[in-house]
């Protein structure tokens, strides 16, 4: 039986090792594409708007769903109202899901800039059927628009964000556009500023996929939707938490085509406290890989040259894989007592995993740099440290994945947990997944310490890496809960 484990455990090793090597070697690819073109593209593009004879200004529906949003709904509003295009062309619909205060602030607001001529209107449901999804569906019923410009509560769109985007369909076959997202307390903390490295690195390889003509996993908000291509999908599904990337994959197999404006930037806010930001990752990674699974088999049936094939079942699993690294983790221990370290098959293959997480930690964090815009230049020591330390903190995003996994195995899909925005970050009940999580992570963190503990006293040093990685991402996200709960009483 010991004989069956160990070879189970050593399969398993392999491939996760197997798969992570594919993984970074099209990212490199990628982000070399992203290198290479995005400024001739991105030039391109906005000489192509500049030379379009004929004003392009069809009708325009803004979306903004919002439940619960008080901290932001403000400033939300006054921003779509600030946005430049032809009045009789532009309409704002503000669909109010909240239970709370936030409904009277939106009222307010939105009669204020009614006053000043602004076509806005507030839309409410009698209940959350659907969660945003069943929002967004409600709306477009009751919006006139050819295009739907979305922006979630905690957004401001720049004030030209419709003239520089919308020209961009004149293209009939362009289903959807995205644009970039720039975050506004990104360096309020290591974790603001992690989430900025870590989503501006998925921006800047999407410029590589969208000019490659590569499937890409798109955000749901600061974005724009032609309505025919909605319409022909379907909408929005609220099976699935992460609608935004069900409904662009949609768009894809159906022959649809994306733009990705990285230079057209809204500014956003990134979860502050670690609670907060575990409830959304686990969400996050069940949304994906349900979504990955619940497409997969279309995909295969598209038509696709093997290159893009592989970037898309790459870009589709790449949750599966984040999850897959928490698998790897739990086998940490066990290895000390299945495997024999002295084989040279294994230790070439624990050594060809970490010359793996060695070269996509440096891509990983140039993208980043670039995706997010961070211009200071620290040392070389200073870089290589925050380097590290941005790389541990994917370890415990592996577990908010694996979670978010296993709950989707078990037909969890459409639990919605909404992530709060500033101050009301501090004050909204978390639901009981947190909990459940912040377990996992003490759990994690002492099994690691164990493992490590083990793999010094058996000289099987080949884990040391792994175990004392785990043990640095997993411990800042416990002394970030201490440190939470110790200010809780004050909130």
């Amino acid at each position: 039986m010991a004989v069956l484990f160990s070879y189970l455990a050593q399969a398993v090793f392999v491939l996760v090792v197997l798969s992570f090597g594919l993984y970074v070697v099209l990212e490199l690819r990628v982000l070399l594409i992203s290198r290479k073109v995005e400024r001739r593209k991105l030039a391109a593009i906005a000489q192509a708007a500049a030379r379009s004879e004929d004003p392009f200004f069809p009708p325009v529906s803004v979306l903004l769903p919002i439940c619960n949003e008080s901290a932001v709904v403000e400033r939300l509003i006054d921003a779509a109202c600030r946005l430049r295009y032809p009045a009789g062309a532009l309409e704002i619909l503000v669909l109010d899901d909240s239970s709370d205060i936030t409904s009277q602030l939106v009222l307010a607001r939105a009669q204020r800039h009614a006053a000043d001529g602004v076509n806005v209107r507030v839309i409410r449901r009698q209940d959350r059927k659907g969660f945003k999804a069943g929002n967004l569906v409600h709306g477009i019923q009751q919006s006139t628009g050819d295009f739907f410009a979305i922006f979630d509560a905690d957004f401001v769109p720049p004030e030209d964000f419709l003239l520089k985007t919308i020209p961009c369909f004149e293209e009939p076959n362009l289903g959807f556009l995205q644009t970039g997202i720039g975050y506004e307390n990104r360096d309020v903390s290591f974790l603001t500023r992690f989430q900025a490295m870590e989503m501006g690195h998925q921006q800047y390889v999407t410029v590589g996929l969208s000019e490659d003509g590569d499937m890409a996993s798109l955000s749901g908000s600061s974005c724009v939707w032609r309505r025919a291509c909605v319409e022909a999908l379907g909408g929005w599904n609220a099976s699935t938490v992460t609608e935004d990337v069900d409904l662009g994959y949609r768009a894809q197999f159906g022959e649809w085509k994306y733009a990705y404006l990285r230079d057209v930037v809204s500014m956003s806010i990134l979860p502050e406290t670690i609670s907060a930001f575990r409830v959304q990752r686990e969400r996050w990674g069940r949304g994906l890989i349900h979504s990955a699974f619940k497409h997969v088999g279309q995909m295969f049936r598209q038509r696709m040259p093997v290159l893009k094939r592989l970037h898309a079942v790459s870009m589709m699993f790449s949750s599966v894989l984040l999850a897959s690294i928490y698998v790897l983790v739990l086998l940490s221990l066990p290895l000390n007592y299945l495997v024999d370290f002295d084989q040279d098959v294994f230790n070439w293959g624990a050594l060809a995993f970490f010359v793996l997480v060695t070269v996509w930690s440096l891509d990983n964090a140039f993208g980043a740099r670039k995706g997010a815009r961070l211009e200071d230049q620290p040392s070389l020591a200073l870089t290589l440290w925050h380097n590290y330390l941005y790389i541990a903190m994917f370890l415990p995003m592996a577990w908010y994945y694996f979670a978010g996994g296993i709950r989707a195995l078990f037909g969890v899909y459409g639990e919605f947990h909404r992530t709060p925005k500033g101050q009301d970050e501090k004050r909204t009940r978390l639901p009981r997944i947190n909990a459940v999580l912040m377990a996992g992570e003490a759990f994690t963190f002492c099994y690691s310490l164990i493992a490590l503990g083990v793999a010094l006293h058996e000289r099987n040093y080949v884990l040391v890496p792994l175990n004392l990685t785990v043990c640095v991402g997993f411990g800042m996200v416990v002394f970030w809960s201490w440190q939470e709960a110790r200010r809780q009483p004050e909130a």
